[in-house]
């Protein structure tokens, strides 16, 4: 979700496993060498939108050779279930059709062994309200605009802050049934704690892959 800390937990795990000895990039999701480009991103980003291939679903296959072929973890924040998949929930697409986008790209990173990191709010509604207040405007007005208009919202006829809430939190019912299917670890508001977020984070990442 918004302001659920991937940012900051994609840096200070890559320092954290930097400063353990190992080796590790963190990609965030505006990063021009960034090995996924997404429709999502560029449009947040105000970027020209590229040609269908550019954002082909096979660079996921090439993102899993590239991990299986170098040493270290990589880390790319936002980029599978909030930009990839994610669009196809807020678009209104079929359930079954978002299930199938997460799957797909599931399966193309298996070679890799992933682990898919996913910080959760214990309270939606809060942390809607927390993260708006922390950026301000014009951003806050900018994030209800952009959900109210997105076709599930207008189907239900939300808008605002009860838009944005209740897209969260149908959101999680479906990340629900998708994370069981792969590799997995939930963080409940790691902002609580980051040492202990980065800690179970860390201890996951580097435990060996069975």
């Amino acid at each position: 979700m918004i302001g659920s800390g991937k940012s900051t937990t994609a840096e200070r795990l890559a320092a954290k496993l930097i400063g353990g000895g190992a080796t590790a990039h963190a990609f965030n999701e505006g990063a021009d060498d960034h090995p996924v480009r997404t429709r999502s991103v560029d449009r947040l980003l105000g970027t020209d939108e590229g040609p269908p291939a550019a954002y082909a679903a096979e660079q996921w296959n090439a993102l899993a050779d590239r991990c299986t072929h170098e040493a270290g973890t990589t880390i790319v924040e936002s980029t599978f279930l909030q930009n990839t998949v994610m669009p196809h929930f807020t678009d209104g697409e079929p359930r079954a059709v978002v299930e199938a986008v997460f799957a797909d790209v599931a399966a193309r990173l298996t070679p890799a062994a992933p682990l898919l990191v996913y910080l959760r709010p214990s309270d939606v509604a809060s942390a809607i309200r927390r993260v708006h207040a922390e950026r301000g405007e014009p951003w806050s007005s900018g994030n209800y605009a952009f959900v109210s208009a997105c076709a599930w919202a207008r189907r239900r006829g939300l808008v605002g802050e009860r838009a944005v809430v209740e897209l969260y939190r149908e959101w999680e019912r479906v990340v629900d049934g998708l994370l069981p299917t792969i590799d997995s670890l939930v963080v409940v508001d790691p902002q609580r704690d980051w040492t202990a977020a980065l800690t179970e984070i860390y201890d996951a990442v580097t435990a060996p892959v069975t």
